[in-house]
């Protein structure tokens, strides 16, 4: 809470404002009969209002389990804290998952909630038109930005991109805007550093195509049987092979690639590998390796000027 945010306010003469630390508090609400009532819904995007361990762990799990090969519903939370640099990377430490977006301000007039909501609103949005299209410059409306002695420099937002945590900046009109929206997941099971995973456009558009590989597979054969390749069979036949999946799945990145979300339709082409099972005759198994397409986020340029 504060008072003369803006540089131009100015209290009356005479007139002296006390504001005084908050007390009482016990705690943030428990998630987890919100998390129940997700039910067998499907929900892309999250907004967590609170950044407490307890309930981000709990939305966590949910999400990785909704990930999982069994229910194949991807969702992304997104969460946001207000607090010093060293709080901050306190709080992205102790992250580490791929469903998880955090943003940090310190100073700001808007709760966190009020962040989270933002964030998660404009990146919902912008990732139906194109999950592979940065989000960098687009602006978080409704927001207050911390006061400038408030707002943390270039080098500090880089720190925090190490730590999981998203970072903002300001233009020139007061407005903020998103710099760079990450995941919480930084080291892998083993403690290794892995940065497969680094920017949320990775994990929208793994989403997209996995849905669309389903798809895809579904509408065209829903009720074919299965044969070897090389099989002979009349015209007309239900029948699906190996061989026509892998026609398809090449037919579909053709088109993925003509929409710009993947490329090295070539390469893919040479990885791809599609077999029946060695024990479920009725099986079919796909190993489909997408080269995903990246975002443009730097520009690197040396200036050799001659006189």
């Amino acid at each position: 809470m504060r008072v003369n945010y803006y540089p131009n306010e100015a209290a009356p003469a005479g007139l002296t404002a006390a504001i005084g630390a908050m007390s009482g508090g016990t705690g943030n609400p428990d998630v987890a009969t919100a998390i129940a009532a997700f039910g067998d819904e499907w929900f892309t995007d999250v907004v967590m209002p609170w950044a407490d361990a307890a309930n981000l762990s709990a939305l966590e799990t949910e999400l990785v389990a909704r990930f999982g090969p069994t229910v194949q519903m991807d969702g992304h939370a997104y969460a946001a804290a207000s607090g010093t640099h060293a709080d901050l990377t306190t709080l992205g430490k102790g992250r580490n998952s791929p469903h998880l977006t955090i943003m940090g301000a310190d100073g700001s007039p808007t709760p966190p909630e009020e962040w989270a909501g933002a964030l998660g609103g404009v990146c919902a949005y912008h990732a139906r038109i194109d999950p592979a299209r940065p989000f960098q410059t687009l602006p978080l409306t409704g927001v207050l930005p911390p006061t400038v002695e408030d707002r943390f420099t270039m080098e500090e937002r880089n720190l925090l991109l190490f730590d999981g945590i998203s970072t903002w900046r300001v233009d020139d009109g007061g407005r903020v805007l998103v710099e760079r929206v990450i995941i919480t997941y930084e080291t892998s099971a083993l403690g290794v550093d892995d940065p497969s995973y680094l920017d949320l456009n990775t994990m929208k558009t793994l989403a997209l195509i996995r849905y669309a590989v389903r798809a895809r597979i579904a509408l065209k054969y829903p009720r074919h049987k299965l044969a070897d390749d090389g099989t002979r069979f009349g015209a007309g036949q239900a029948i699906v092979t190996p061989n026509i999946i892998r026609a398809e799945l090449i037919a579909l990145m053709r088109q993925l690639e003509d929409v710009g979300l993947v490329g090295n339709i070539e390469q893919f082409k040479e990885d791809l590998i599609v077999e029946r099972d060695g024990n479920d005759p009725n099986r079919v198994n796909a190993l489909i390796p997408p080269d995903v397409i990246n975002q443009f986020r730097v520009f690197a340029g040396k200036v050799q000027f001659r006189l």
